[in-house]
């Protein structure tokens, strides 16, 4: 722990003696590496490190008091390594649906792309019946209307799964930004919901039309 550590444990002992602290690393988890703490010293290559440790002050009334490592369980994973290997993936995954800069656009800019290219699917639906009606081929409708179907809903699913992904991940924002983006971001994300909940009355309409 840092000297800063140490201070921010001292307040949490001080007031309950079972109090912790854990210390997290993304180096330890992303890499699984431990740098060294002086120069000169050897980088270690860890093996399945969850990317924390915990600790307890010795004197919880001493500024200046050492510390001790707190032996853990972590409950709900067949091992240590699947831990590793599904965080590692959530870092990612949070890491890729976070833009650097302004949040807000770059989902805007998704959800619109996302919408626009719906709008082409029924439009190009459309006309593809409209070319197949012109040539007498009738017969072929319900195929391709069945085929185009399932495109659209596929296309509207693998969307849903990444909209609910943005709403989940929008809890990990940092406290102080939570109140600018994630109001911002629900706005955003409304309008797709907006068009999906009338995606089958439009196909039906689509449907009637031929």
């Amino acid at each position: 722990m840092s000297h800063i550590d140490t201070r921010t444990t001292l307040s949490y002992q001080q007031n309950n003696p079972l109090a912790i602290s854990l210390v997290f690393n993304p180096e330890r988890l992303n890499r699984q590496i431990e740098l060294p703490k002086r120069k000169g010293d050897p980088i270690i290559q860890l093996k399945n490190d969850p990317g924390f440790k915990i600790f307890r002050l010795d004197d919880a009334n001493d500024p200046n008091s050492t510390f001790h490592e707190v032996e853990y369980k972590i409950e709900g994973y067949e091992s240590m390594e699947q831990l590793v290997t599904l965080t590692q993936k959530f870092i990612i995954d949070v890491t890729n649906f976070f833009p650097k800069d302004n949040v807000p656009m770059v989902y805007e800019r998704y959800v619109d792309d996302r919408i626009n290219n719906l709008n082409s699917l029924f439009q190009g639906t459309e006309e593809y019946l409209t070319t197949l009606t012109h040539r007498g081929e009738k017969k072929r409708i319900p195929e391709v209307l069945k085929s185009q179907t399932q495109d659209i809903r596929k296309y509207v699913a693998e969307t849903f799964l990444k909209i609910e992904n943005i709403k989940e991940f929008m809890n990990y924002l940092e406290y102080k930004e939570k109140s600018v983006i994630m109001p911002q971001v629900e706005s955003i994300l409304h309008k797709w919901d907006d068009i999906v909940s009338g995606l089958d009355k439009r196909l039906k309409v689509l449907s009637k039309k031929f």
